[in-house]
């Protein structure tokens, strides 16, 4: 009776390593990101726009953005001592070719709404996941920037820099834009920025530049995005400068 017993451990034990070489590996876990972004940047003052594409979140080694058809648009995987290292954001910005060079209707062509979905992988091995809803909605430009194109302020006194409020998109729809990014900045030895985020249900939006931004007989670039809730942007820009 003992031998048929151990001619069957036998004939058992190579068929269950088998069953354990088969078995498929356990899959890694499904992370969300804690941003994913697909949007565009339109300036109304150079006509020009592009598409830039953020995210956020797990270190990882590896990322793919795909676009609505399912094809990737975008792939980045890191290499040797930064792949041990890893990355935690990801920020991509396009060329902005001008109107005269590749036409918004061709840019929106090139660059289909719908679902864009980001799948990456962490260090550990674990799946990176989001998706972002891209829109063709872009805001009107602000209008009747302060100051305008060409003047001169005096730099020993507050600025007050004001624009009309953005109530409609470029088409003509009604939008609410979600907020309104004021700058104003120059380079004069050193970069030097003023910068103000408004809500972008103000009526009459505004911001005071303090004299401690402004030097006498300089150049500064005065600028206004307004962003809708997906995240497209408008800008325009004035450029004036300041009393010697």
């Amino acid at each position: 009776m003992v031998k048929p017993a151990r001619k069957w451990l036998f004939v058992l034990a190579p068929a269950l390593a088998l069953s354990l070489a088969a078995a498929p590996p356990p899959e890694g876990e499904e992370i969300e990101l804690d941003e994913a972004e697909v949007f565009i940047e339109f300036n109304s003052t150079d006509e020009d726009f592009g598409i830039q594409f953020f995210w956020d979140g797990e270190p990882w080694k590896e990322m793919e953005v795909e676009g609505p058809d399912g094809k990737p648009v975008l792939k980045v995987r890191v290499r040797r001592n930064l792949a041990a290292q890893g990355l935690t954001e990801g920020f991509f910005e396009s060329a902005e070719p001008p109107a005269s060079v590749l036409s918004m209707e061709a840019f929106l062509e090139r660059f289909p709404e719908g679902t864009y979905e980001f799948e990456g992988e962490t260090l550990e091995g674990d799946e990176l996941e989001g998706e972002t809803e891209f829109t063709h909605t872009l805001p009107a430009p602000p209008a009747n920037l302060f100051p305008p194109d060409g003047a001169v302020v005096n730099a020993m006194a507050p600025l007050v820099v004001s624009f009309d409020a953005v109530t409609q998109d470029l088409d003509g729809n009604p939008l609410v834009p979600e907020l309104y990014e004021i700058i104003v900045e120059t380079e004069n030895e050193i970069l030097r920025v003023f910068s103000l985020t408004l809500h972008g249900d103000v009526a009459n939006p505004s911001a005071t530049v303090p004299p401690q931004i402004l030097d006498p007989d300089t150049e500064y670039k005065f600028e206004v995005i307004v962003q809708e809730e997906s995240g497209n942007r408008t800008i325009a820009e004035t450029e004036f400068s300041t009393l010697p």
